[in-house]
């Protein structure tokens, strides 16, 4: 669901989405699509939190389960499971999610508490906490850490 944005230049558009009861957010400049589950190729070594990688339009696409990303316990993966394509950096990964809800249309810089590697901070937008997500450590930590590499 798109929300109509208000009426403010510093406002961001982020695409919401739920693991267990925690609300999580991602800027929709680093969201390429929201897709169903598709057929997967396991990767023998890799982390728990990389369920596989799928082909997407010819490329390989890793699918990281945020539950597992995020320490939460993991859920069944059926074909009715939702993944968000992300892109940063030019590198694409699926981001499996319990629910995808709307964008939301935030006051981001005024609001944003920095935490961690993995979180780039925690917003309070219509009585929610909201924790956007930092591609960049998610990346460094399941692709270069990993060794796992994309390729064309």
């Amino acid at each position: 669901m798109l929300t109509t944005p208000p009426a403010s230049a510093d406002l961001t558009a982020i695409l919401t989405f739920r693991l267990d009861e925690q609300l999580y957010g991602l800027p929709i400049d680093e969201v390429v699509e929201v897709a169903a589950m598709v057929e997967l190729t396991h990767v023998p070594g890799a982390p728990d939190a990389l369920l596989g990688i799928a082909n997407r339009h010819g490329r390989m696409l890793p699918l990281l389960d945020l539950r597992r990303v995020f320490n939460h316990e993991a859920a069944p993966i059926t074909p009715s499971t939702f993944f968000i394509v992300a892109a940063h950096a030019e590198r694409l990964a699926g981001l499996v999610v319990d629910e995808v809800r709307q964008v939301e249309y935030v006051h981001f810089s005024e609001n944003l508490r920095t935490t961690g590697k993995t979180i780039r901070g925690i917003i309070t937008h219509k009585e929610q906490l909201i924790q956007i997500i930092a591609l960049s450590g998610i990346w460094e930590a399941y692709f270069n850490d990993a060794g796992l590499e994309e390729n064309d």
